[in-house]
């Protein structure tokens, strides 16, 4: 192409069709150093790298100079900085710098937690299938499959990665119970007061029956195999199994899926199992988005998706909201589009950070990446894993995988060696 549209330039860098009319007549008074492309009686602006790079320093200096008619300034509540470490808000800054979007995984801090059970107990009592009641089906018609690979088990330790309000794994751990198998039960959550949920839940159910062993880990990069050594290296570490639990398809939320299968893997040993369940891939699945508590109140964003833009002081009227399946990147979304111009101001003890966002521009708040049945069990096989069983639900929106470590498969620089 030889040069810009109008519309182009608009589009990519969020600015008016007056402000490119502004930089060719600039150009043409020799007051911009923009190489201009003549065509009939128009002009435009020529696809060159050097004018590429002449216009996004126009478009840096104008954020900076934004009309302060339309500009707005925010500073984060109080209780924004006593719910996050300053590590967490770090992470919160430099991703709405970086990638646009907050972390999904800080929506379960805090009342956050409140905000995701009130939903999950809302799944659980509808008539139709989801994501939460699917996988509880799914679990218990395949008793009988995990039966049969933890036969020669004696004690089950059960892990439970990103527990929520541990309604997927209650059936679970009174089949173990009744066998006599359960070990230990060990729940793991980037929120202690989603722990604090799941501990309730776990008492309200089993009482003493069942010890919770409530542990905060970030599964997008902690691992958790530090809570399994003594286990391991004591005498009757050979009659021992950890039951890795990943369910309700967490991982499709990060950023980058295969950091928290990669670290199962390197948390549980050659002779653990490891559940997955998830959505597939479906006409049906790419259109779920009532993320509400109740039905009949789901307008805007739910209360767990602007938990944290709240608590940024982000008044609604500076956005609007977006939802929808991206084809390209094969993922749904829930965002927030500005308004206008907004600068979050971060305040610290003895600095401040800012955040400068512009007019158009985008904050993501819930991804879903989307991977066909098939996907999912190669993304796994190359992060270690083996399946031994596999299940889907007749409608073919869900499924549950079984797996174990592939002890015998070494990654190298030329692929993989099978021995």
């Amino acid at each position: 192409m030889l040069y810009f549209k109008h519309s182009e330039l608009v589009n990519k860098y969020h600015v008016s069709l007056k402000t490119v009319h502004n930089w060719i007549d600039a150009a043409k008074q020799g007051k911009l150093s923009l190489e201009l492309y003549e065509k009939g009686s128009r002009t435009y602006i020529a696809n060159k790298p050097s004018n590429i790079e002449t216009v996004e320093k126009l478009v840096e200096q104008g954020k900076k100079y934004r009309n302060a008619r339309f500009h707005k300034t925010v500073t984060p509540k109080p209780e924004f900085y006593d719910i996050f470490s300053r590590r967490q808000i770090l992470d919160i800054i430099t991703s709405l710098n970086v990638h646009g979007e907050i972390p999904r995984q800080y929506n379960y801090l805090d009342k956050g937690a409140e905000n995701w059970d009130n939903w999950l107990n809302r799944l659980v009592q509808e008539s139709t299938p989801n994501n939460l009641k699917s996988t509880i089906s799914l679990i218990d018609s395949n008793l009988a499959s995990i039966d049969r690979l933890l036969e020669d088990r004696t004690k089950i330790n059960v892990i439970d990665i990103g527990v929520g309000n541990a309604l997927p794994v209650k059936d679970l751990l009174k089949h173990l119970l009744d066998q006599g198998k359960l070990n230990r039960y060990i729940a793991i959550d980037i929120s202690q007061a989603m722990l604090d949920i799941a501990e309730k839940n776990i008492k309200s159910w089993f009482g003493d029956e069942v010890v919770f062993e409530g542990h905060i880990r970030d599964i997008g990069f902690e691992r958790f195999d530090d809570l399994l050594v003594d286990d391991r290296l004591s005498k009757d570490a050979d009659n021992i199994t950890n039951l890795a639990l990943l369910l309700g398809d967490t991982p499709v939320n990060f950023r980058n899926y295969s950091d928290v299968i990669k670290g199962v893997y390197g948390s549980i040993g050659q002779n653990d199992l490891f559940i997955f369940s998830g959505k597939a891939d479906t006409e049906a699945t790419r259109q779920y988005f009532d993320f509400h508590p109740k039905r009949d109140n789901n307008e805007g964003l739910s209360p767990n998706h602007r938990f944290i833009i709240d608590l940024l002081n982000i008044d609604e009227s500076l956005y609007t909201v977006e939802m929808g399946y991206d084809s390209v990147h094969r993922m749904r979304y829930v965002r927030i589009r500005l308004n206008a111009p907004l600068t979050i101001d971060f305040k610290f003890e003895d600095s401040s950070r800012k955040v400068l966002l512009d007019k158009g521009d985008t904050i993501l708040l819930l991804r879903v990446w989307h991977m066909t049945a098939l996907e999912v069990l190669d993304t796994h096989q190359k992060s270690g894993f083996v399946m031994l069983h596999s299940s889907m639900t007749k409608e073919h929106n869900y499924i549950l995988n079984i797996y174990t470590v592939d002890v015998k498969n070494v990654k190298g620089p030329l692929g993989s060696i099978k021995y």
